[in-house]
């Protein structure tokens, strides 16, 4: 489905299928109508934005043209099964079944299908995520130093420091530091839809309202950076910013705010600068510099329930499975402390 028709469709009348009989449903014009009667009116916007890029991307070109009556579980299967085949990830595979079933649960509760084909649907074998880039303490300092002056040195600094989400980072107001007690309260976050304009959201979970300590170093560099900012406002240097989504800490020097895509590009950048030095230097991610963090955390000793906190992570569990390899690490030694018993 092109995104032109896909965006038409969305923007259309309440009632897509005005004169269509129920039987007449295609998977596309189901998805429409289930968006918006069931799923507008209860999830968060970044939540439909995720739901229609895997509709659009994935689910739509292959299984949208398909008439509901018509649809079956090897259709589906075949649809997984070239997933797999073209090395997208079982998280990736993972998410898409989650939307397709209750896509399809929806659509047979409501009698626009004899029976539910994902029941007889099984996940493929597909490859598993890569394992998650963690700096190391040696190459953490060698990139805040590449990093020294540009544009992105703050927000990665306070990244690597607090361990926040990207989104967390970007959309962080002034309003949401506490400087008396060294404190930042996450609050909400900044969401850039694709293709279009920045918007404010909720957290990702209830967890993820949080209050982070500021370490003291941390906390005089957010201030100075406050007064810089301060100054290139009065001077005229922010002719992009955006005031409507409150005063951000995080601006680039264009006072545009900061998107995942645009940290990832000037990461990508410092990369490859460290590289062309002829230092060894894998490329980096945003999402890298909160693992990095969690995993400075724990190799020094901070409880993995604090890290939890943190990092505002729902569960314990969550937490721990990310960071087994550091676990382990932590285990070895501390399992030294009754070496004298033997």
């Amino acid at each position: 489905m092109s995104t032109k028709r896909f965006t038409n469709l969305m923007q259309g009348k309440d009632n897509l299928l005005a004169g269509n009989t129920m039987q007449e449903y295609t998977v596309e014009e189901w998805y429409l109508c289930w968006i918006r009667n069931f799923k507008e009116p209860t999830v968060k916007r970044g939540t439909l934005d995720s739901y229609n890029c895997m509709f659009r991307f994935y689910i739509g070109p292959f299984l949208g043209n398909i008439k509901l009556k018509h649809l079956n579980s090897t259709e589906i299967q075949s649809f997984y099964n070239e997933l797999a085949k073209n090395d997208y990830s079982k998280s990736t595979i993972t998410l898409i079944h989650a939307l397709l079933t209750n896509l399809l649960r929806y659509a047979y509760r409501m009698g626009l299908m004899e029976k539910n084909p994902m029941e007889m649907v099984i996940l493929p074998r597909a490859r598993k995520k890569q394992e998650r880039r963690v700096l190391s303490r040696e190459e953490q300092q060698l990139l805040l130093s590449y990093i020294k002056g540009t544009e992105i040195e703050m927000i990665v600094t306070v990244a690597l420091a607090t361990g926040m989400r990207i989104g967390e980072l970007s959309g962080l107001t002034w309003d949401n530091i506490d400087f008396s007690k060294n404190e930042i309260h996450v609050l909400e976050i900044l969401k850039k839809q694709r293709g279009g304009d920045f918007y404010k959201d909720t957290p990702k979970t209830g967890k993820s309202r949080r209050t982070i300590p500021l370490l003291p170093q941390i906390s005089s560099k957010l201030r100075k950076y406050q007064q810089l900012q301060e100054y290139w406002r009065k001077a005229g240097h922010l002719p992009q910013e955006r005031r409507d989504l409150g005063h951000l800490v995080f601006l680039r020097e264009n006072g545009a705010p900061f998107s995942d895509l645009f940290l990832c590009r000037q990461l990508k950048k410092a990369a490859e600068r460290i590289e062309q030095d002829g230092i060894p230097f894998a490329p980096i991610t945003p999402h890298c510099l909160r693992h990095t963090f969690a995993t400075r955390a724990l190799e020094n000793g901070i409880s993995a329930k604090v890290v939890q906190e943190l990092l505002g992570h729902s569960t314990i569990t969550l937490t721990l499975d990310l960071y087994t390899h550091v676990m382990q690490d932590t285990k070895t030694e501390e399992i030294q402390k009754i070496a004298d018993l033997f």
